[in-house]
């Protein structure tokens, strides 16, 4: 049946939310906003650079309230004004899906999830909610949810070292993944691959659950020779030589969201040119780390970020079900990322342990399954992003005002970790590490630096060479700009 076309009413009171904090003497107009006409229909706006930088087709999640009592309800979107509303396909607590425009109502609570994606047609998305009759109702605009579709956690995983020497493997890995109904986001080393590899990869992602992200053109030791042709050509390899998945398209565009780092080896310069080649995050390799990255405002990227566990005999790999299995169920638990890694080369699928750790964390109705890069994009809208200047929102900004002391990475850590500061001018400073009882366990350095970026390294020990006891710890650098400070977690 024909569903009916609803015209917005052309006086309405507008009731703004703005997803962002702004100083009170800006006139800056918001990034992202949320517009309520009437209380009937509801307008979500993005800036157009940030639209054309990163496409943003990933569904967001928008939480309404709903009025009480009612049980058939509908949710209608569009993207322009002129078009007419298309009904929302609805789901339910009980169905398994992920990644898709849907509604979902919770009636118990009042209230409706509503999951869309940004559009080609415009850098903006109508919804409106209507009753058995098709009459407007009252819907409230709360917040952007954490996770898709208000999940309990999210899962994402990431398979490193796609290239001609281990294409077959590759192909079995995706195929099982997919057959778990797991994302996989497949590193690609792109000068390794060839036409018919090219060809193997664009059918596994034609056949779903696959996203490219990039891993270099040669997989080089750091320093790179060609700096540029590593971090950013690799990108442009991928967009040239395949067709991406939906959620990495806008229009004719297409995007790559996520860098992962060779060898897990990174350095001051492959961080700022993942920002110039606007990737949103860098992988490394070390496990443990269960979260979001912190938003760099200086770079416009996130900082790099570990995994929870790699799965396979391989450096911080683990063959142990019971370990990947609980790392799991303690993610879960504590709503995080559970992110799980993979060289197929090396992964034993003629073993139990992988099998049985995929049966584990696969198929929950309460788990967002996710890409890698996805997972980036739709936190990048949903957290981050209203937190930019939109002075610098299409373009990066290299070099930061003052001095910026950058969170250390990796973190959490379990042996040594990289301090890392920039300086505007030559500054007297004192770097510090401090543990939670506000002691100074180790003076790392106390002298004058030049300006520029420094990177310093701490191995875990105190100022006698003794190793620490596993914990929190502060980096804390007192400099003539003040007192800054970034939380470490140290792990043994």
């Amino acid at each position: 049946m024909e569903k009916p076309a609803y015209k917005s009413s052309r006086s309405y009171i507008s009731l703004v939310f703005i997803l962002s904090l702004t100083l009170a003497n800006s006139t800056r107009r918001p990034l992202v906003q949320v517009e309520s006409r009437d209380r009937n229909e509801t307008i979500i706006s993005v800036h157009h650079q940030a639209h054309l930088d990163y496409g943003l087709s990933y569904p967001m999640t928008y939480e309404f309230n709903i009025p009480a009592n009612g049980s058939d309800y509908h949710a209608n979107v569009r993207f322009r004004s002129d078009q007419e509303w298309t009904e929302m396909l609805e789901k339910t607590s009980e169905d398994f899906f992920n990644g898709i425009e849907v509604v979902r109502f919770d009636h118990d609570a009042d209230k409706a999830y509503v999951s869309v994606g940004f559009s080609s047609f415009s850098d903006s998305i109508y919804i409106m909610f209507t009753n058995a009759e098709g009459t407007p109702i009252s819907a409230i605009f709360q917040q952007t949810t954490t996770y898709y579709d208000d999940r309990d956690a999210a899962v994402t995983a990431t398979a490193d070292d796609w290239a001609d020497w281990c294409n077959e493997k590759f192909i079995q890995t995706c195929h099982i993944f997919r057959s778990h109904n797991l994302w996989l986001s497949t590193a690609i080393v792109t000068h390794g691959v060839g036409e018919d590899t090219w060809a193997d990869i664009q059918a596994q992602i034609d056949s779903g659950y696959v996203e490219p992200v990039s891993h270099s053109r040669t997989h080089p030791y750091v320093p790179y020779e060609d700096l540029e042709g590593e971090v950013f050509g690799c990108k442009q390899d991928l967009i040239d030589n395949l067709d991406l998945p939906d959620h990495n398209r806008y229009g004719d565009n297409e995007y790559i969201y996520a860098w992962v780092a060779p060898y897990g080896e990174y350095d001051d310069d492959i961080d700022s040119m993942v920002s110039v080649s606007k990737y949103l995050t860098t992988r490394l390799y070390y496990p443990d780390d269960h979260g979001f990255g912190t938003w760099d405002n200086d770079l416009n990227k996130y900082d790099p970020v570990g995994v929870s566990r790699e799965v396979g005999p391989l450096w911080v790999g683990t063959t142990d079900t019971v370990d990947l299995n609980n790392t799991f169920d303690e993610v879960l638990s504590s709503g995080g990322v559970y992110h799980v890694m993979c060289h197929p080369n090396v992964i034993e699928w003629d073993q139990d342990y992988p099998w049985a750790h995929l049966e584990h964390i696969s198929n929950r109705r309460n788990v967002w399954y996710v890409g890698f890069g996805h997972l980036y994009a739709y936190h990048f809208l949903q957290s981050e992003y209203p937190s930019l200047d939109l002075k610098v929102a299409g373009s990066v900004k290299m070099v930061p005002t003052s001095f910026k002391l950058y969170q250390n990475y990796p973190n959490p850590f379990n042996s040594r970790t990289k301090i890392r500061f920039y300086s505007e001018y030559n500054n007297s400073i004192s770097l510090n590490i401090i543990d939670l009882n506000g002691n100074i366990i180790k003076n790392i350095i106390n002298n004058t630096v030049l300006m520029g970026y420094h990177t310093f390294d701490w191995d875990g020990t105190n100022d006698i060479g003794v190793p620490v006891s596993a914990g929190i710890y502060f980096v804390s650098i007192r400099s003539n700009d003040g007192i800054h400070t970034r939380k470490m977690v140290l792990l043994k």
